[in-house]
């Protein structure tokens, strides 16, 4: 305020007189500031963004802005220096007293690098500057055009084979040729499939704005000409899921050439007939329920309807899952945790209070849902744990099954009793049960409980147990009740094959109540349910859990050997875990938070979609029906398989073939004397299905011994067959990390032995075998040997298995002699002969040649 008040004095001396004026500037001096004229006008330049990056052929944009400053009025001239060869620098407008913006676009043969551009503003006698940084870069080159079915060897029908062409680059037009010459674009646009009806080779180019021309893609196609067997239908899933369950060009069968060895052979036998097959699925989980019944129904109905459709009919998308597992109670994919009898916690050893009551609110209506959809669903259930007040732990959480009193057991059986009569009143039959799910594990944060195998077992601190249970308990109260559900012993994973056996060995007259051997997928090998099923082969083998997880970077190569795997060795199901979870893997109280479903359901929306393991278990689910057979099959080099012949009036035969390899594999199927030609990328899954009349062979296939066989194709493997010790009741396999993937041959004891059927030793002189074996605990340095039609009879070959420094470390043995004279078909003997050191753990083979 004083300031002011003395300008406004001086200002009005000034006006008065010459002197006052002199005053005015003397004042301003005493004020100690002196005197300054004010800044000129003038403005700045700024640049947004200050840093451009520009491929050759295309162009980038900055904004410059022009701010005025003191005053300054006027247009700004605006240029550009410091270009790169090739660039032109335009603005728009070029004069401007505000924004202009400036395009910089560069030549397809503007020079690559970074420069500094300095922007120039001009107005009269003014001129300020501003600087961007740019990059210019090549151009971008158009993604190469990709060929589906991939290049290879094909069997094609009358219609000839299609190819379609993708290219990933936006807004890509294609171009190609079928003639090996090179595409240009004055060459045919990729507009629909291109039919091919002899071998061709195909070129293809992809073109798009911004990006110069791609590399020439090349796909060399061999056909075999049309034959007259039966059409193969194809689907495939690729690893990279642009393509599930998704239909190809069919394929034909052709008859098999008499003089040439068909090249990477697998070769199908249905006269050799395994297990038959109940059903593949999932888990129906307190959670799954909640999600697909109480919030896709009620949100989006239209979407529920058509998902029962998809997943338990095989109309249109549907993939026909048939077997379902019920859990009795909560699981570890619960909201709660809850029985049916919990009683407060108070022993109610009659069950008087027992009620289902929870399960109806949405368990039990979408049981029924999808049992209209397939009526020959088959419902496995089985408890986590029992009522708290039956355990030690008090709780459903922890512990083990009281032993006192000895009213208990009885309590225990007598819960299955009335489970599955409520069920039965709610028009849902019960096929199977187990006692305990996943026995030998007890977590802290979901319901679970420990049940040895046996009294005499000491796997966790129990005093009942699962032998005690089921023989002396429960199979003679659901006999006493008159129910025809069977029992699945175990329920737990691969690794743990004596507790099967221990269970079962000293009840071997008393089986007929027992239905099999549940396995979980969580460790071992499904191997393993082999020697058991030699040891019990009056009941099956089931896989009734194995969870998917999200942290999985790739489920579909997971899946699809772990599946076939099974079903080589005697597996009648397959089963996933939950059927549903929401976004969050819920919702659940403790338990799996990672485990994957086969369909989503948003828990805001209601929308529902669909996991890869949908498509993975849908190429069996969908083509394999329930009491199919399991038939003989053999793996190739990169190749693995399940045959399967389909009962009648269908009669259908069906062939899932995996390439489990990282490379593209080309094999030929022989079906007695037809045969047909296809290709699979890396990782890719087929399902081939055919109707018509086997033409069978004498014998129904000869396999070459100068060909590389896989040691996984064993017809059938024994052992010396020792009562209560089923490691020596056969071979297992298990996945391999070998050159070629697939499964190798292992856990071999003194004297089990793999056959292999109808093998042509026609002129044959040595022999080597691709082994591995780890010592301590192997016992390596024992023998291969090879015999021909008996496992006694003397061998015409061995080699020695090497210490190679791991069971999955790989070596190639040199050449051993064969036996002079062996010529002729028959079937192979591989016995596993062991060293002074062990009896156990001799080593493990992948694949086997005679020279």
């Amino acid at each position: 305020m004083y300031g002011t008040h003395l300008a406004s004095v001086w200002l009005r001396i000034a006006a008065s007189s010459c002197c006052a004026a002199l005053l005015v500037v003397l004042a301003a001096g005493c004020g100690g500031g002196g005197y300054s004229a004010p800044p000129p006008p003038q403005f700045t330049l700024s640049a947004s963004p200050s840093s451009l990056s520009v491929a050759q052929g295309a162009s980038g944009t900055s904004t410059i802005t022009a701010t005025p400053q003191n005053g300054f009025t006027g247009s700004v001239a605006l240029s550009a220096s410091g270009l790169p060869s090739g660039v032109t620098a335009t603005f728009n407008p070029p004069n401007t007293s505000g924004n202009s913006t400036l395009t910089l676009a560069a030549s397809s043969a503007a020079t690559t690098g970074t420069a500094t551009v300095t922007i120039t503003g001009t107005a009269g006698s003014l001129t300020t500057t501003t600087t961007l940084s740019l990059t210019v870069t090549a151009t971008p080159t158009a993604a190469t055009p990709v060929f589906f079915p991939v290049p290879g060897a094909y069997s094609q029908t009358s219609a000839g084979q299609m190819v379609t062409l993708t290219d990933s680059t936006s807004g890509a037009t294609m171009y190609y040729t079928t003639d090996g010459s090179t595409p240009t674009t004055a060459s045919t646009v990729y507009a629909n499939p291109i039919t091919i009806n002899a071998t061709a080779t195909i070129k293809a180019i992809a073109t798009a704005s911004g990006f110069s021309t791609s590399a020439v893609a090349s796909g060399a196609y061999t056909l075999t000409p049309p034959g007259t067997g039966p059409t193969v239908a194809v689907v495939v899933t690729t690893d990279d899921q642009t393509r599930k369950l998704a239909a190809q060009g069919s394929v034909s069968f052709s008859a098999t050439s008499g003089g040439s060895a068909p090249a990477n052979p697998i070769y199908m036998d249905e006269t050799e007939v395994y297990q038959p097959i109940e059903g593949f699925g999932a888990s129906t989980t307190d959670t799954a329920m909640f999600d697909l019944y109480e919030i896709a129904k009620v949100k989006q109905p239209t979407q529920f309807t058509q998902a029962v459709s998809d997943l338990f009919t095989r109309q249109a998308n549907g993939i026909g899952l048939s077997f379902l597992r019920n859990p009795m109670g909560a699981s570890d994919l619960a909201r709660s945790v809850y029985s049916f009898d919990d009683n407060n916690g108070v022993a109610d050893p009659t069950l008087a209070n027992f009620s289902i009551a929870h399960d109806q609110a949405d368990i039990i209506p979408f049981l029924l849902l999808a049992k209209a959809a397939n009526p020959q669903i088959k419902i496995m259930a089985n408890p986590w744990s029992p009522p708290g007040w039956m355990k030690t732990s008090g709780s459903m959480i922890g512990g083990s099954l009281l032993a006192t009193p000895t009213t208990t057991y009885d309590s225990f059986a007598n819960y299955f009793v009335k489970y599955i009569q409520a069920y039965k009143s709610a028009g849902i039959t019960i096929d199977y049960i187990s006692l305990q799910n996943e026995p030998l594990f007890v977590p802290n944060s979901y319901p679970g409980m420990c049940m040895p195998a046996t009294s005499a077992s000491n796997d966790c601190a129990s005093s009942t147990d699962q032998q005690t249970a089921l023989f002396s308990h429960v199979l003679p109260a659901l006999t006493a009740a008159g129910l025809s559900t069977k029992v699945l012993v175990y329920d737990h994973n691969w690794d743990r094959g004596d507790y099967p056996q221990n269970v079962l060995v000293a009840n071997q007259a008393t089986l007929s109540q027992i239905a099999g051997v549940a396995w979980h997928g969580y460790g071992g090998t499904p191997g393993v349910m082999t020697p058991i099923h030699n040891m019990f082969p009056t009941i099956g083998q089931y896989e009734t859990e194995h969870s998917g997880f999200v942290t999985n970077a790739d489920q579909a190569s997971i899946d699809f050997p772990e599946i076939i795997q099974n079903m080589r060795n005697w597996a009648r199901a397959f089963v996933k875990w939950s059927l549903s979870v929401d976004e969050n893997q819920g919702p659940h109280t403790g338990g799996c938070g990672t485990c994957s479903p086969i369909a989503l359901v948003n828990s805001s929306t209601g929308n529902i979609t669909y996991s890869i393991e949908f498509y993975t278990l849908g190429h069996f689910s969908k083509y394999v029906l329930s009491g199919a057979n399991r038939v003989y099959s053999s793996n190739a080099q990169g190749i693995v398989t399940a045959a399967f012949v389909n009962p009648a009036p269908d009669n259908s035969r069906v062939l899932v073939a995996y390439n489990i390899s990282s490379a593209t594999q080309t094999f030929e199927v022989l079906w007695g004397t037809q045969t047909f030609t296809y290709t699979l990328p890396s990782l890719a899954a087929a399902t081939f299905t055919w109707n018509g009349t086997l033409v069978a062979g004498t014998p129904a296939y000869t396999v070459s011994a100068k060909s590389q066989i896989q040691a996984s194709s064993f017809n059938s493997t024994a052992g010396n067959n020792t009562p209560g010790n089923f490691q020596t009741w056969g071979l297992e396999t298990e996945l391999t990390a070998d050159t070629g993937g697939g499964y190798d041959v292992g856990f071999a004891s003194d004297g089990n032995y793999a056959i292999y059927k109808n093998v042509d030793f026609t002129g044959v002189t040595g022999v080597t075998a691709r082994l591995a074996c780890q010592p301590n605990p192997g016992n390596c340095g024992g023998t291969l040997e090879f015999r021909l039609d008996s496992v006694a009879s003397a061998p015409i070959a061995s080699v020695t298995i090497p210490s190679t420094g791991g069971f999955q470390t790989w070596q190639t043995t040199q050449p051993a002699t064969v036996l002079a004279g062996t010529t002729g078909v028959h079937d192979l003997y591989v016995v596993f002969k062991a060293p002074a050191s062990g009896t156990t753990a001799l080593g493990n083979v992948n694949w086997f040649k005679f020279n």
